[in-house]
């Protein structure tokens, strides 16, 4: 019992003094203390969804069960990651879930900078059809409906980048398809029942979200399954609340360590 406690005690004087030293650090590092911001900032808004968020638990579903019971080898880049887009973990959940559906074709509403539509090209099988949906170059998104600061950020970035997307120039760019149109409008009815995988990521207020999501489940195809990114509160409150309300009606999942939302029929 003494050699327990004397354990624990020196791990918290260990905590004690590592507290003391980040202080002192940040003083003279204020950029290296917004990061450290970033992640307790990230920590908290994932637990509050786990906890607060009406979602049941993705690995509490069978079809978790079947990820896990085999090896799934599915490819991607770590180095060139984009905080504004995906996290590391995220992008790697959305890769290993194509690898493992092996979808014919794949719907993506928001492009950016293609690093996400690239990942869903290369865990695709090779005759899967991958269609990403983005804002022309040109687009006023003045125009758009309740337009956050963060998705301004992002419309922007995006228009400025359009011809320098990760997939420019690469092999697999082939298979993908590029479509242009605000989301809201976009006709949508080409593509009913035909996709296996649909993955939102657009505008981020509650009427595109759901407008976004009732167009995702027309073009659901039998075995259909879509992925919501940005289920968290403090930033996307939106989105949130949304699927909170769905998840009444639908099968919706969390999964853990990820701001992810997933349909499973």
């Amino acid at each position: 019992m003494f050699r327990k406690s004397f354990w624990y005690l020196g791990k918290f004087l260990n905590f004690l003094w590592a507290s003391a030293a980040l202080f002192f650090h940040f003083i003279f590092h204020p950029k290296q203390f917004k990061d450290f911001l970033f992640l307790v900032f990230s920590d908290i808004n994932e637990s509050h969804q786990m906890i607060y968020g009406r979602l049941k638990n993705f690995e509490e579903t069978p079809f978790f069960k079947q990820l896990s019971s085999h090896l799934i080898f599915a490819q991607s880049n770590l180095l060139n990651r984009d905080f504004k887009v995906t996290r590391s973990m995220e992008t790697h959940f959305l890769a290993t879930l194509v690898k493992e559906l092996k979808p014919s074709a794949i719907f993506e509403i928001g492009t950016y900078n293609g690093f996400t539509a690239l990942h869903l090209a290369v865990n695709s099988p090779d005759h899967c059809r991958v269609y990403t949906l983005d804002l022309p170059p040109d687009y006023n998104a003045k125009h758009m409906r309740n337009v956050s600061y963060d998705d301004m950020l992002v419309i922007e970035l995006s228009q400025r980048t359009v011809h320098q997307r990760f997939y420019k120039d690469h092999p697999l760019a082939g298979k993908i398809t590029e479509l242009y149109g605000d989301s809201y409008g976009f006709d949508f009815s080409s593509y009913y029942g035909k996709i296996d995988i649909v993955f939102i990521d657009g505008n981020h207020s509650f009427a595109y979200v759901k407008k976004d999501t009732e167009n995702a489940f027309k073009m659901l195809s039998e075995r259909g399954v879509i992925v919501w990114h940005d289920f968290d509160y403090i930033i996307h409150k939106d989105v949130f609340s949304y699927l909170n309300l769905l998840a009444q009606k639908y099968p919706i999942y969390s999964v853990p360590g990820t701001r992810f939302a997933v349909y499973l029929k």
